[in-house]
């Protein structure tokens, strides 16, 4: 069983919207947490991780959170994948295509990185796990329409997405790296790490992240599969 936990980043006030996930397998989730507990001590014991807070102070402490993803050296830690979708909201045409909702439409590009999840994962079994969201969308007919999608492709796959549920980031310490990871990839996207005045400390964050992940840039689509990936979609 694959477990995969699901953000967004700038959904609704800049350019680009930068949604990702990371894909544990269900006999490591413990070991990642344990981890990720070990590796925000002393400075953050307690309080949700998230791009949002990135400061000075707690600058190495994020950096060594991000790095038990980036580059465990061995172990089982190292079959964890993050894989990200970039969409520029400026292309959306939600009135012709998405009966005028914004919702709908977003809903579209998490389908669209789910089933990437399922083509590079064949014979997996997932649960899939959303950060907590105002919506009127059911997670059982997401469950339902990702089935039936990935059955269009894969005949023979019998009912992949096994689990569709919320959870909060502040109690989700995977949601919590996703957001770190986001953050990274959308300050250079929409032009915030450019800009004047811009914080040191998330400038700092996001070119750690990057360069551990072997991101050049990231305005280009890296490799389908790999450990840290960026796909942006090509909106007609």
């Amino acid at each position: 069983m694959q477990h995969i936990y699901i953000d967004e980043s700038s959904q609704t006030q800049n350019r680009f919207l930068v949604l990702g996930g990371i894909n544990v397998p269900s006999e490591t989730v413990q070991h990642l947490e344990d981890e990720i507990r070990r590796s925000r001590l002393p400075a953050l014991p307690y309080g949700e991780m998230k791009w949002q807070k990135v400061s000075t102070s707690k600058l190495d402490t994020y950096k060594r959170v991000s790095d038990v993803v980036l580059s465990p050296s061995q172990g089982p830690l190292r079959a964890i994948e993050f894989h990200s979708l970039v969409v520029d909201t400026r292309k959306l045409k939600d009135k012709t295509f998405n009966k005028g909702s914004r919702e709908v439409g977003f809903n579209k590009e998490i389908y669209q990185l789910c089933q990437k999840f399922g083509r590079i994962h064949r014979s997996a079994l997932f649960h899939v796990y959303l950060d907590n969201r105002d919506t009127n969308s059911s997670t059982n007919e997401l469950r339902n329409i990702l089935n039936f999608g990935i059955r269009s492709g894969q005949a023979d796959r019998d009912w992949p997405y096994r689990r569709v549920h919320f959870r909060n980031s502040s109690d989700c310490l995977s949601l919590q790296i996703v957001d770190l990871f986001l953050g990274a990839i959308a300050f250079k996207l929409n032009g915030h790490y450019a800009a004047i005045g811009a914080s040191e400390s998330k400038r700092s964050l996001s070119d750690f992240i990057l360069q551990k992940a072997g991101v050049r840039s990231v305005e280009k689509d890296t490799a389908v599969r790999g450990r840290f990936t960026i796909w942006h979609r090509q909106l007609k």
